[in-house]
């Protein structure tokens, strides 16, 4: 089977990002991080305005994450590379794609540099 790319939305993110962390818990209430929640809220604010009105992704699609912290990425404080995947993922739910199952491929680039998230999608679709 072969995928071939059919749609890609790129857009950059100028903010400082945010890795996903575990939800906090208080007696039995479950809350995120606040600065996750807003890191979140900024990225949809950015992916909907490159999805310029369209309506979300359904078929697989590829992501492309590259993400500039002021951090060493060896740093402990620059946060794990996967988890700033998950959370630009979590982020793109239902505006970039319908849900993050569809993502068949990724790419992650995390360096030092001026705070900001460069996201490529790509829908795909197969060629046989």
């Amino acid at each position: 089977m072969k995928l071939s790319g059919m749609l890609t939305i790129k857009f950059t993110v100028p903010t400082e990002p945010v890795p996903f962390k575990r939800s906090l818990v208080n007696g039995k209430r479950h809350f995120n991080d606040p600065r996750y929640s807003d890191f979140k809220n900024v990225v949809g604010l950015h992916a909907k305005a490159a999805m310029r009105g369209q309506a979300p992704l359904t078929d697989a699609v590829k992501i492309s994450v590259v993400i500039s912290t002021k951090y060493k990425p060896t740093s402990l404080r620059a946060g794990d590379i996967d988890n700033h995947l998950k959370a630009a993922m979590d982020a793109l739910n239902e505006i970039g794609y319908t849900d993050d199952r569809q993502v068949v491929e990724a790419h992650i680039y995390l360096f030092k540099g001026e705070p900001q998230l460069e996201i490529t999608l790509e829908e795909l679709t197969r060629c046989d």
